[in-house]
């Protein structure tokens, strides 16, 4: 008969095993892909996955990582030129705010 932590560690490697399986097809967004990432570090750091487990575990976590990285670089993109599109914004208003000043 297996005892209460067994039981728990095999339940755990299971869902573990389930996930990466189903996690093939990639994630939905940044939050999900996130929230695997640090399911697996959890288990990882468990260190009772049995080796082939913490292999594949740790091979689905650098694809997560990865698909995190290229979100977060994207976003980052897209706020930087957001960012000098608004500086632009704001350089035109002020020259043209110096010139109705001159004006008057």
């Amino acid at each position: 008969m297996l005892g209460g932590g067994e039981l728990e560690r095999r339940r755990r490697t299971l869902n573990a095993a389930k996930k990466s399986a189903s996690s093939k097809k990639g994630p939905e967004n940044f939050e999900e892909a996130l929230e695997r990432l640090e399911e697996i570090v959890e288990e990882l750091e468990g260190g009772e996955a049995p080796l082939e487990g913490a292999v594949g575990l740790y091979e689905e976590g650098v694809t997560l990582f990865r698909y995190c990285r290229e979100q977060l670089d994207s976003a980052q993109k897209r706020v930087e030129e957001l960012a000098g599109e608004a500086e632009e914004v704001l350089s035109l208003r002020s020259f043209e705010d110096e010139d109705e000043e001159e004006e008057e």
